[in-house]
């Protein structure tokens, strides 16, 4: 999974040290394109010479050749320099220096300074009067030849300090710009997100928000409005066709049942009235969902301990010639009310007590249990429903057994009961075998 954050994090902060780095090498270049060379070597040669001078308390100062001058002093042949502190004097090379512009040896007050005589060339010179440890030293050179590897050195170390700030401001805006980058389209997502989770199920229309929405995002938005839309029409006209095809069911099915009844031959007209039953099953539950699904239910509140007791005396006859035994189990507050439409929801009890009725083997038990009011559990001890195939058993027209001669609707029309009621459905194992099936509604004010 790519994260958002982590990519314009990458990629702003990648952006940032090329143009850091096209930042410092345009300064180099603009430095390199307009210094005279003359002049730019000889300032190289006065900071390596300055680099090789040490205070003393007996002398005033000498000159340590370090390895970076020595190199200066073997590649340029026409290399003279002199360092004094206005006592004593070192020189390389004296015989290849001009006259200075002033006497090195003047002993009071100097200010700091630089100068460069000459220009570029073999003929410039560099003087410079520096502060160093707490006297002034002036530095005189001239004829140095150093590479542009000391060249570049040079210019590195004079603009470490700059660059360095410069780093660290430009690494402050990025880090800002990533975060307010980052929170902004979070924000916009978010926003989208909220309005994709409160779209109806039932009714699932293209309502993501558009007037907000960043321009990049918009093509998503557009395309999944649209995919909304169509769902929504596909949905609608699925719901007519079974409404239409139920409906226009119902009057054929009644017919047959009646001359289905006048039949002679017992055997046929069972075999026929169980046919006609199943179909009537079906028909009965096709206009169950197309009428949940089509209309907005009243809501009202009502007492879940009081619904299962009154399904399981309609259900009484039922239960009495299936040879099964059933018992209602209230645990907690039995007077708690739910937010419900009683009417969907004592089909929603019907229909799971009904379906484990059908699913009962010899001897078996059935316990309904309500517990505080707003959790429902028909529990059976039959064989049960593998973990891998429990959530497939809301599925319409899914028969876990090929013996039962239901309609495969039941858990259908009570998932999308508890889904219009906002509450949840769950298929879970009996405790030593069986199956469970928990409704938990909401609770009502």
């Amino acid at each position: 999974m790519t994260s958002l954050s982590r990519a314009l994090t990458i990629r702003l902060t990648l952006l940032g040290f090329a143009l850091f780095a096209a930042v410092i090498a345009a300064v180099l270049a603009f430095t390199f394109i307009t210094e005279d060379p003359g002049a730019l070597r000889n300032d190289v040669t006065s900071e390596i010479i300055r680099q090789g001078v040490r205070q003393t308390a007996a002398d005033g100062f000498r000159m340590e050749k370090t390895p970076t001058l020595a190199k200066i002093e073997s590649a340029s042949p026409r290399l003279w320099y002199l360092v004094s502190d206005g006592r004593s004097v070192v020189e390389y090379a004296p015989e290849l220096r001009p006259s200075l512009p002033i006497d090195v040896r003047l002993d009071g007050p100097t200010i700091a300074a630089q100068m460069r005589v000459g220009g570029g060339g073999d003929n410039g010179l560099a003087f410079d009067i520096v502060e160093m440890e707490g006297s002034r030293v002036i530095v005189a050179t001239g004829g140095g030849t150093p590479g542009w590897d000391l060249i570049l050195a040079y210019f590195l170390r004079a603009i470490a300090i700059p660059a360095l700030v410069i780093s660290l401001i430009f690494g402050v805006i990025i880090a800002s710009a990533i975060a307010m980058s980052v929170s902004y389209i979070a924000a916009r997502l978010r926003r989208a997100a909220e309005a994709a989770a409160s779209i109806d199920p039932r009714a699932p229309r293209g309502l993501l928000p558009t007037q907000e929405t960043p321009v990049e995002l918009m093509p998503l938005t557009t395309a999944l409005n649209s995919a909304l839309d169509q769902i929504a029409s596909n949905m609608d006209v699925q719901r007519r066709f079974m409404n239409n095809v139920a409906h226009e069911l119902r009057t054929p099915l009644a017919v047959m049942r009646t001359k289905i009844d006048t039949v002679s031959d017992e055997i046929v007209r069972t075999a026929l009235a169980t046919d006609v039953n199943r179909l009537t099953t079906i028909v009965s539950s096709m206009l169950q969902l197309a009428r949940l699904h089509s209309t907005e239910l009243p809501f009202e509140p009502v007492q879940l301990n009081s619904v299962a007791r009154d399904v399981l005396v309609d259900l009484a006859p039922l239960i009495l010639q299936n040879a099964i035994d059933v018992a209602l189990e209230e645990e907690g507050d039995d007077a708690r009310t739910i937010m419900a439409n009683e009417a969907t929801v004592r089909a929603a009890v019907a229909n799971l007590i009904d379906n484990a009725l059908r699913h009962a083997q010899a001897k078996s038990s059935i316990i309904v249990r309500v517990i505080d009011g707003v959790v429902l559990e028909v529990a059976d001890d039959g064989i049960g429903i593998a973990a891998t195939q429990r959530s497939e058993v809301t599925e319409a027209f899914n028969r876990m057994s090929p013996r039962s001669t239901g309609a495969g609707l039941g858990l259908t029309i009570v998932r999308d009961i508890m889904t219009a009621h906002r509450g949840t459905l769950t298929v879970l194992a009996t405790r030593g075998g069986g199956t469970t099936v928990r409704l938990l509604f909401s609770e009502g004010e």
